[in-house]
């Protein structure tokens, strides 16, 4: 008889302890949105431009969305190199993408988690609004590309950030 009542003195305990691995799992799935960003251009003494792209991911967990349809880029090719694992937070100049001087157009890019398609902004070209100054991060990534020997029109993974002043 004591086995049988020491099983269910554990019983609500395990059901507890169940019902908090279920929560902890349904916690972490990755169901928030990812937004891309845009966030401006540079433009290039030989008329090229680089746009700048980041993401922010609300999700608590890194997120893999493979490129194509869920995450991709407009006008296509959908895929062009773009990043397709996202880390939880803010990720600024992840993809750095170099026009060609008679680019005339809007590039944007989407990407779709769960029900949540959010996209960058229409604008995504060379738009004054967007010009990137030249004391930015985003900035000095930029002019690291070298444009002439670059492919043109796909993600460019930018060179890691020095964290070293500049003199």
């Amino acid at each position: 008889m004591k086995k049988a009542s020491s099983t269910l003195a554990a019983l609500p305990l395990f059901v507890a302890l169940v019902a908090a691995l279920f929560a902890m799992a349904t916690w972490a799935q990755p169901t928030r949105p990812i937004y891309p960003v845009y966030e401006g251009y540079v433009p290039n003494d030989d008329g090229t431009a680089v746009l700048v792209f980041g993401y922010y991911n609300h999700n608590a967990v890194a997120v893999e969305v493979p490129a194509g349809e869920a995450n991709g880029f407009d006008p296509g090719p959908a895929d062009r190199g773009q990043p397709t694992v996202f880390e939880p937070g803010r990720h600024r100049n992840v993809c750095l993408v170099v026009l060609p001087a008679d680019y005339e157009g809007n590039l944007s890019w989407s990407v779709t988690v769960g029900e949540n398609t959010e996209k960058t902004t229409e604008r995504g070209g060379i738009d004054t609004l967007y010009l990137i100054e030249n004391i930015s991060m985003a900035y000095r990534r930029a002019k690291q590309v070298d444009t002439a020997a670059a492919e043109q029109g796909v993600c460019l993974t930018p060179a890691p950030a020095s964290t070293r002043s500049q003199p």
